[in-house]
């Protein structure tokens, strides 16, 4: 998933969210991308998923 977060502290925050919530977990972040694993996908498209997961937290 692409991040708009720039800062390390921001980004680490928001890895940390992500693993808490029931069936995912953060598992790298490199560059400006955040990998996610997550158990219940509805759709394949990551779009869909970036604004699901990141886009409460980058607001």
């Amino acid at each position: 998933v692409k991040l708009d977060i720039t800062s390390k502290f921001g980004r680490a925050i928001l890895a940390n969210s992500i693993t808490m919530t029931p069936g995912t977990i953060t598992v790298d972040i490199i560059d400006d991308y955040i990998y996610i694993h997550w158990i219940y996908v509805h759709s394949t498209d990551p779009e869909i998923y970036s604004r699901k997961i990141s886009g409460r937290f980058e607001k």
